[in-house]
């Protein structure tokens, strides 16, 4: 909910004073900026309630974990309300009444969603263009997507082993 709230108020402000933004990046950077409330109030509670350090530690880091969870989850659907082809196409359908596959395509064709994509990584300062050639400018994106991963092969492992001590 602290989430929410935070980007809401965010996105306002910057509304307000006409700040360009992307609001997937401002979600992001709203997620992010979470942490350091949450980890000073998990810590000023563990202290108030004498926790050993063990548990203070194990604690926080469940708490941080759970929350970047819900966060990354968060700005997912968050970029589905921004991104979404469907129901950009629902919509564009619903206004025209009919139109060809043909046409469609060529709105929405792989170049078409390929450029889209690069230029919002641009635009988010993850990538540049020198020479026609793309170079990482951050790594933010892609250590995000690493942590998901590995995450999934942590699951993964964990069901396989529940799996092989159940036989």
């Amino acid at each position: 909910m602290f989430l929410f709230f935070l980007h809401v108020i965010v996105l306002r402000i910057m509304t307000k004073k006409k700040i360009s933004f992307l609001p997937l990046s401002v979600a992001v950077k709203c997620a992010l900026f979470g942490n350091i409330p949450l980890l000073l109030t998990s810590w000023f509670l563990a202290l108030r309630l004498n926790a050993s350090v063990y548990g203070t530690i194990i604690t926080i880091l469940y708490v941080l974990i759970v929350y970047n969870a819900l966060g990354y989850s968060y700005c997912h659907i968050f970029n589905m309300g921004e991104t979404a082809r469907r129901i950009r196409i629902l919509y564009e359908l619903n206004l025209a009444g009919r139109f060809r596959y043909d046409k469609l395509a060529d709105k929405y064709g792989v170049k078409n969603m390929i450029d889209v994509r690069l230029e919002r990584l641009i635009d988010m300062r993850q990538i540049s263009k020198h020479k026609g050639n793309f170079v990482l400018e951050s790594l933010l994106l892609y250590r995000i997507g690493m942590v998901v991963l590995n995450w999934g092969f942590f699951l993964k492992y964990n069901a396989h082993l529940r799996q092989s001590s159940k036989k």
